[in-house]
């Protein structure tokens, strides 16, 4: 007897094998005017974010260190712990992931990123 596996079954093996994790890749910061902020880097199958600082004008930049994350897959909901915005400001933002979207708030406001960005100097 010969069995055969349907087309659908198989197309959703092959998706599923090759599909990235919605936090892939590094996030830049969107900043009014278009100015180049912030870049996140999640580490997929761990828990900690690389944070690299908005660049200084001779291209350098600050890495903020200690910054974690938890991933919620099923509500796309991700909650970074760390201080973003510096010393004395929130270390606890909340947000969603849409796409190639991601927003982020806080009592100290809302950044929003958008995925593809490379960190700076690196």
């Amino acid at each position: 007897m010969h069995r055969r596996t349907p087309w659908s079954v198989l197309f959703l093996l092959l998706a599923a094998c090759s599909s990235d994790h919605p936090l892939a890749g590094g996030w830049g910061q969107k900043l009014p005017g278009g100015g180049t902020g912030m870049v996140l880097e999640f580490e997929l199958g761990g828990s900690r974010v690389v944070v690299h600082g908005a660049p200084r004008p001779d291209g350098t930049h600050d890495d903020i260190e200690g910054v974690t994350y938890a991933w919620d897959a099923t509500a796309a909901a991700l909650t970074v712990k760390g201080p973003l915005l510096g010393a004395g400001k929130a270390d606890t933002w909340t947000g969603s992931v849409r796409g190639a979207q991601m927003e982020l708030g806080s009592a100290d406001g809302k950044l929003e990123f958008a995925r593809g960005a490379k960190a700076h100097g690196h």
